[in-house]
């Protein structure tokens, strides 16, 4: 309460963070729900993209690599940020859930 008023405050501290394994908490927190689609476009993303998959019904996950420098920002396996590895790449194209 604030002025008699009710107020929300942010504190100074990480709520979560939202990459990895937390992913999947950061959307039930917000959503309360398991997504019926969900696209990534890094390695951090791998754990949102399972959570999704693991809903009953249709479901739909998607990769997206940046690979364009020109137009917006290129990465992959060697980047520091958003990295984009191979085994993602490969373990998406052994599950047949794959195509350029």
């Amino acid at each position: 309460m604030r002025d008699g008023k009710p107020v929300l405050v942010r504190l100074p501290e990480m709520n979560f963070i939202d990459d990895k394994e937390n992913k999947p908490v950061g959307i039930d927190a917000h959503i309360g729900r398991r997504p019926i689609a969900a696209f990534g476009n890094s390695d951090g993303d791998r754990e949102m993209l399972e959570y999704t998959q693991g809903g009953g019904g249709a479901r739909l996950m998607m990769l997206v690599h940046h690979d364009d420098a020109a137009r917006e920002f290129a990465y992959g396996a060697d980047s520091k940020i958003g990295t984009f590895s191979d085994a993602l790449t490969a373990e998406a194209k052994m599950a047949g859930r794959s195509s350029a």
